[in-house]
């Protein structure tokens, strides 16, 4: 899918910020903080 896409190159961009971003189980994402 696109969104797996943007989403794997945003967390190789985001770095050790990565674990911010975390994926929920029927829903989505979400950033955290």
């Amino acid at each position: 899918r696109s969104v797996d896409s943007h989403i794997r190159r945003l967390r190789s961009k985001l770095g050790s910020g990565r674990r911010h971003l975390q994926t929920v189980r029927a829903f989505g994402y979400r950033l955290t903080e």
